[in-house]
């Protein structure tokens, strides 16, 4: 039997945003983004400014494949 298909009206977020669909706090994000979720497949760091430090990027989450870790997991 085939998995189901599942559309998304998100694609990719700033931390409020997936805050606001997960629940999860900053310090779980973090958490996750250190120990579990790939860099360039379920978040990226985009500076505003192409020569600006990535400390300072913006972070970007893909909720669709955050949301596949988690019914896989």
């Amino acid at each position: 039997m085939a998995a189901p298909q599942v559309v998304y009206n998100v694609g990719w977020v700033v931390g409020e945003g997936l805050k606001a669909i997960t629940g999860l706090p900053e310090r779980q994000l973090k958490a996750y983004r250190q120990e579990r979720w790939i860099e360039g497949v379920h978040f990226k760091r985009i500076p505003a400014k192409e020569d600006a430090e990535i400390d300072r990027a913006t972070i970007w989450y893909y909720y669709p494949l955050i949301d596949q870790f988690i019914q896989e997991a």
